[in-house]
């Protein structure tokens, strides 16, 4: 398993996903670029060639978002001075995590209830936890958040799945996954602060990862490395000069 090259398509899949979701979109050529107007380089982005750049990023600006830019094919010197004098920045330090699943994981711990979102008040509730957390610094940044989830279809079946943890009631961690055929990207895991290192956020990535993919790969924190490689995860430096980030 080549986690970094997996780990490059998760991020161009789940760019398609949001192109494919009814937001505001352009194509150049096989390239595309999506703008769901969030303050995040995660939901905004394009993927081209160097011929297919020029058009989209020029697009992304005029939106003024935060976007990755992600090149096709391998990475070309003219292209990365490009892209740079562009003022854009090149990931060249980041790093991937990822496993196989042959074995099945450990079932998550009974001690935390975990629910899957299946309606828009669910969904609220499990977007609630990364708003509280401080995840979304722009106002009305739940509202929207929540409107582009739901947007984008979740629950059983469906390739973006929610999750919530409880404590009595109350919710106190929440996770999502993205699949795309045999591979399920950990896109997002956020346990509140007076409930870390309890167990919540392990229960939470055991769920996710009990899918029908064979292979899982995230994008960790510094705290993510800790769990995910006690869950059997690898480590791996990006591929520089593939993934650009438009401030």
């Amino acid at each position: 398993m080549d986690i970094s090259e997996v780990a490059l398509r998760a991020q161009v899949a789940w760019l398609r996903h949001l192109a494919d979701g009814g937001f505001d979109r352009i194509s150049a050529g096989d390239g595309f670029a999506v703008a769901t107007g969030l303050a995040s380089n995660s939901e905004n982005g394009a993927v081209g060639s160097a011929r297919e750049l020029p058009e989209l990023v020029d697009w992304l600006r005029e939106r003024a978002v935060p976007a990755s830019v992600i090149v096709t094919g391998p990475p070309d010197p003219a292209t990365t001075t490009w892209l740079i004098d562009q003022r854009l920045h090149p990931e060249r330090t980041g790093n991937n995590m990822g496993r196989r699943l042959d074995e099945a994981p450990s079932p998550p711990s009974a001690e935390w209830p975990i629910s899957e979102v299946t309606d828009v008040r669910a969904l609220r509730e499990n977007q609630s936890v990364y708003a509280e957390d401080g995840w979304w610094p722009e106002p009305a940044g739940l509202d929207r958040r929540v409107e582009v989830a739901a947007r984008l279809g979740f629950g059983p079946g469906r390739p973006i799945r929610h999750w919530t943890a409880h404590h009595e009631g109350v919710p106190v961690g929440a996770a999502t996954s993205f699949q795309f055929g045999d591979t399920v990207l950990l896109a997002a895991c956020c346990v509140a602060a007076p409930w870390r290192r309890r167990g919540i956020g392990t229960a939470l990535t055991q769920r996710r990862l009990a899918g029908s993919a064979v292979q899982a790969v995230v994008f960790p924190t510094q705290d993510g490395y800790h769990l995910h490689h006690s869950l059997g995860f690898e480590l791996a430096p990006a591929h520089p000069d593939r993934c650009f980030y438009l401030p």
